[in-house]
């Protein structure tokens, strides 16, 4: 499993073969149960994580309900940056919506990967900063979409998480009940938009 954890880092930075054994040795696997919290709001996030398998969301409460503002899944790096970087109680809360393998690696040892790897303090720029334009996206469009242009750009970009994640979480996520998006799926598959989305590439 550390193998794709290697190969990610890889996308970003160049490794020689004595930092990827650096690497291994600073990051620990963990495994989740379905539901299982990661971070729970008001904690301090002491993590950097990758995920391996599986699938987790950020969500917050706010007017009086939870709400879902990010799905990560395999292939992933997240943290709840601001807790992490400041050591501050964090915000949101990250829970596994799916059986979930990750490769953690503590703040401390972070700091390690960035002094001793030759492009670390790369990695963490690039890392971040895909993180934050993922949220400043989302929000953005609660702001300028519809919920039925949300669903169909959630639909686009995300064809692969549509059967694996709970469709009240997909309707948190773009800012509706599920009842509202059951009936935007009805509409959509009354229109034959469906089967147009499911030919369209992510």
């Amino acid at each position: 499993m550390s193998d794709f954890l290697i190969s990610r880092i890889k996308d970003y930075i160049p490794l020689t073969d004595s930092e990827s054994r650096l690497v291994e040795s600073l990051f620990v696997e963990e495994l989740y149960k379905k539901n299982e919290v990661l971070l729970q709001e008001g904690r301090i996030c002491r993590k950097l994580y990758f995920i391996s398998e599986g699938i987790v969301r950020f969500s917050r409460f706010s007017d009086g309900g939870e709400k879902t503002f990010v799905f990560k899944d395999e292939g992933s790096f997240f943290t709840d940056h601001d807790s992490f970087m400041r050591k501050t109680a964090s915000k949101n809360t990250i829970t596994a919506v799916t059986p979930t393998n990750v490769f953690s690696i503590s703040y401390e040892n972070l700091q390690v990967f960035y002094n001793e790897l030759q492009y670390g303090d790369r990695f963490g720029r690039i890392a971040v900063e895909q993180f934050l334009v993922i949220v400043f996206n989302h929000l953005s469009t609660l702001y300028s979409e519809t919920p039925e242009q949300r669903f169909i750009k959630f639909a686009i970009h995300h064809k692969e998480l549509l059967q694996r994640i709970p469709q009240y979480y997909i309707a948190s996520h773009i800012g509706i009940s599920p009842q509202s998006l059951c009936r935007i799926k009805k509409k959509m598959l009354k229109q034959k938009i469906k089967p147009q989305l499911l030919s369209l590439s992510a």
